[in-house]
């Protein structure tokens, strides 16, 4: 690993982490939109997972001081990437970016703002996002603002809110750890109950970020979401199971998830456990099974289901 140019000698008040892996064009719209923050006390870590695509390049090109670039001599992952970001940051605030993802100008600015504002316990802030398709048509507005102050019970059911709207205490990290590197996917939200078992959360009720689908989303890739989100309720099983509303709602997930990849055998197993808490949940599975799966199967956007061994 290393690291080129860009050194900030003072602290800023925020860091910013944008970790990249061969996307230099998306990049450059996610950096672009950092630069032009009106909050200006800011450093931005660009971690880059080895890229060859001319990502180092396009780096070297943006003359401003406030950005630091690290590069890993293999691609590590995102988390990997996140978390050296993190280890690296100076400020007392962390905000995260992904590549393919951009802020709106005033996005720091508020959060910032808000945390001068709120408790001594808040640990985060969060905002609104609009998600974008490929053809840059608004999908729809992720607007979960009634999530303020002690949200771990509500954070157990999933996020609700995406990493490019967040900003962070560094304390939180210094707290709870930082990503699991060993998840495939439901890294934000195993980062989000850790840290709401801490501390609270807070809001900026304005869409301040803006979310690009592509494709090449985890989101959208079976092969990785099925053993992440497996993994994630394996990790806070005995967390869940003082919910079991709850658990039950995550183990028909997986269920479903594995029907919907083709993986339909294992689907049935996770189905059966979620029936053995609750065992009048087997009408609601039968109903699915009948009347939603041959239907999302049918109209989904990709068709190319990546078979979870």
């Amino acid at each position: 690993m290393s690291e080129a140019f860009g050194a900030v000698p003072m602290i800023p008040i925020v860091s910013v982490v944008i970790p990249t892996y061969n996307r230099r064009t998306k990049l450059k719209r996610a950096v672009d939109s950092v630069l032009n923050q009106t909050f200006k006390d800011i450093e931005v870590i660009i971690v880059d997972n080895a890229s060859v695509d001319g990502t180092q390049e396009l780096i070297n090109g943006t003359k401003d001081q406030r950005i630091r670039y690290i590069r890993h001599d293999t691609n590590k992952g995102g988390p990997a990437a996140r978390n050296t970001g993190i280890k690296n940051a100076k400020a007392p605030l962390i905000a995260l970016l992904d590549d393919d993802d951009e802020w709106l100008p005033e996005k720091l600015a508020k959060q910032v703002d808000k945390f001068k504002q709120a408790p001594s316990n808040t640990g985060l802030i969060y905002a609104s996002a609009e998600i974008y398709d490929e053809s840059k048509q608004k999908i729809i507005c992720v607007n979960p603002t009634g999530l303020r102050g002690q949200v771990y019970k509500r954070v157990l059911l999933g996020t609700i809110f995406g990493s490019a709207t967040v900003l962070i205490k560094r304390e939180c990290f210094e707290k709870v750890g930082v990503f699991d590197e060993d998840l495939s996917s439901c890294q934000d939200w195993d980062m989000w109950l850790r840290i709401a078992q801490f501390f609270d959360f807070d809001c900026v009720d304005e869409v301040l970020a803006r979310v690009n689908m592509h494709g090449e989303q985890i989101s959208t890739d079976y092969a990785k979401l099925i053993p992440g989100r497996t993994r994630m309720v394996q990790k806070h099983a005995e967390e869940f199971k003082k919910y079991p509303d709850i658990y039950v709602t995550h183990l028909k997930r997986i269920g479903k998830l594995h029907c919907l990849n083709g993986t339909w055998r294992q689907g049935f197993d996770w189905f059966q456990q979620a029936i053995g808490i609750h065992p009048l949940e087997i009408f609601k599975i039968i109903a699915w099974i009948l009347f939603e799966w041959p239907w999302v199967i049918l109209f989904s956007g990709t068709k190319d289901f990546k078979k979870y061994k």
